[in-house]
């Protein structure tokens, strides 16, 4: 369904699995396009708390993120950042 919906509309998209998740732990990433990529942890603040480079060599291909332990239970939003046009994508993950 994911491929289908890049094919229809043309965009990258991304999964974060498991959401929520648990501070201190990683979360699986999944980006639909080769390349590489910063990943970055925002609260709802907009500040800045954890930065992450990726590469993709496949659209299939898992990536772990870091979650670090010292941040409060919330909201939170991981920015996927496309490093060759800097094209961005934004998903809401809850921290437990």
């Amino acid at each position: 369904m994911k491929s289908l919906v890049y094919k229809i509309f043309g965009k990258e998209s991304i999964s974060i699995f498991p959401n929520p998740t648990t501070k201190g732990k990683v979360v699986n990433l999944m980006v639909n396009s080769k390349g590489n990529y910063y990943v970055e942890l925002i609260n709802d603040k907009s500040v800045l708390l954890h930065t992450q480079q990726i590469h993709i060599n496949n659209k299939e291909e898992i990536n772990l993120f870091n979650i670090p332990s010292n941040i409060r239970e919330g909201n939170y939003f991981i920015k996927v950042i496309n490093k060759l046009n800097n094209k961005e994508f934004i998903k809401t993950i809850k921290v437990q």
